[in-house]
């Protein structure tokens, strides 16, 4: 029991920290859509998407792998972390010769060059703050999360609110951004010393950052092709119409990948006792149960989630981005519906570096990524924001259904069979909210939610054996250390 009450205190305070990002960052949006307008909001998240997606090359998968070998190997965390930063300032070094690239050859205007390079540099910041990161999960010290998130939001939102109020202008908003991950990154530092988790007295060779960097590279690799996949769609956008499509479909996207905050908390929090579970084949059996019961039950979670998010879609994009973003509804209404996956996927993703399977990511998501450009050219120039919201949606199918079909490969008896009665109780809720939609929607989204579950447990869908086996598990999990 123990190990579940951990689990739990460990959740809530990573749930602190996430849903802060995700409460603040949904404000921020709110904020700039409203500030900028629709065109120019579109070449601000033109501007964000490109810098993240070159900062892939930075970002290399670093703080999964950092998080699996530091829960296995505690006595070496400073090694890794100045391992990891090496790699990231090289990295980092060659992401700015991209990017120097990317606007000689687009003839960018002196204010786009000055944008991207603030905007890259704060999420350098970002990034350099990872192995630090990483350290405090595999140690389970999650409340610095909290403190650092909330930290870091409480500047950037007041920053952003004089920014508005004064009226300064486009830049300003890249420099209140770049500034509060300073100051996240100092106090980061400053804990990680005052806590011994890092000291610059100890020494790394070449063979530590090789070794890093060798089991980094497939997960790396992959991450580039994910967020490529994530926002071709914009880029092609961008090229084939104009920064007002860009607007109308990343807008709403972004509130979707702010979802993604549910099965981060669960990684975080498990990540370090997975990792023990996955150090032999004799804990492969657990690590299996564990694995399956949080996909069964955010499986559950997500599709009301998703139905919830179509049926007032509206009303979420009017009340977020305001009245001038209301076309952008019919994107957010079929994006709502890649969450069930994404959050499967995040689990998937995570079983496979556990046990030491990475370089299968690359396959998925390389031939994801192939599949989005062929989708996009097949719809975005067609049907543009709309279209592009499909291709997103079907490449996230067919990313979910390769990873798991790689990890039934390893962890033998996963299946999707946990499926088919959420799938029963779902459709007996659809039926109730498309069935009585002259009802107050307030009062038959409940109802509808209120029938879903109760088949749920009339299925016997909840099983408290399995429940015990599930913190058994986690108990054993905790006494197996490195």
């Amino acid at each position: 029991m123990v190990g579940l009450v951990r689990i739990a205190k460990n959740s809530t305070l990573v749930l602190i920290a996430r849903a802060t990002d995700v409460l603040s960052g949904v404000l921020m949006v709110g904020i700039l859509a409203r500030y900028l307008g629709v065109d120019d909001y579109g070449n601000y998240l033109f501007i964000m998407g490109l810098v993240i997606t070159t900062t892939a090359f930075v970002h290399l998968g670093l703080p999964q792998i950092l998080i699996r070998e530091m829960s296995q190997k505690k006595p070496q965390t400073a090694k890794f972390i100045q391992a990891g930063l090496s790699i990231t300032l090289v990295s980092l070094l060659l992401t700015v010769l991209i990017i120097c690239s990317i606007g000689l050859f687009s003839n960018w205007k002196a204010m786009m060059f000055v944008a991207v390079f603030i905007a890259l540099w704060s999420e350098a910041m970002v990034l350099f703050s990872g192995p630090f990161i990483s350290a405090f999960i595999s140690f389970e010290k999650m409340h610095y999360d909290a403190i650092f998130t909330i930290t870091t939001r409480v500047i950037v939102i007041t920053s952003l609110l004089g920014v508005v109020y004064w009226d300064l202008g486009f830049l300003s908003i890249f420099f209140v951004m770049a500034f509060a991950n300073i100051v996240r990154l100092s106090i980061i530092a400053f804990i990680a010393r005052r806590n011994n988790i890092m000291t610059w007295k100890c020494k790394i060779t070449k063979d530590d950052v090789k070794y890093l960097f060798k089991e980094t590279l497939p997960v790396g690799v992959s991450y580039i092709f994910t967020q490529l996949f994530l926002y071709t769609n914009l880029f092609m956008l961008k090229t084939l119409h104009d920064s007002e499509q860009v607007a109308l479909f990343q807008a709403p996207f972004s509130i979707i990948l702010k979802l993604q905050v549910l099965p981060a908390v669960l990684i975080v929090a498990f990540a370090p006792v997975m990792a023990r579970l996955a150090i032999n084949d004799s804990s492969f059996n657990d690590l299996k149960n564990v694995y399956s019961c949080i996909m069964k039950y955010l499986f559950i979670l997500c599709l009301p989630l998703s139905l919830i998010g179509a049926f007032f879609g509206k009303d979420i994009v009017v009340f977020v981005f305001g009245t001038d973003f209301a076309d952008a509804s019919v994107s957010f209404q079929i994006s709502i519906w890649m969450t069930g996956f994404f959050f499967l996927n995040f689990f998937s993703d995570k079983i496979l570096q556990l046990v030491w399977k990475q370089r299968l990511l690359i396959l998925s998501s390389g031939i994801t990524f192939a599949v989005n450009i062929l989708l996009s050219f097949l719809f975005v120039s067609k049907y543009g924001y709309i279209g592009a919201s499909i291709a997103i949606l079907l490449s996230t199918v067919i990313l979910f259904t390769l990873n798991f079909y790689f990890v039934s490969r390893y962890l033998k008896g996963v299946s999707l069979s946990f499926i088919i009665r959420p799938l029963i109780a779902f459709s007996f809720g659809v039926l109730i909210l498309y069935g009585f939609s002259t009802l107050n929607p307030i009062v038959l989204i409940l109802f509808a939610l209120l029938v879903y579950f109760a088949i749920l447990y009339a299925l016997k869908v909840f099983s408290r054996s399995e429940f015990n086996l599930f913190h058994q598990v986690l108990d054993e999990g905790r006494k197996i250390m490195p």
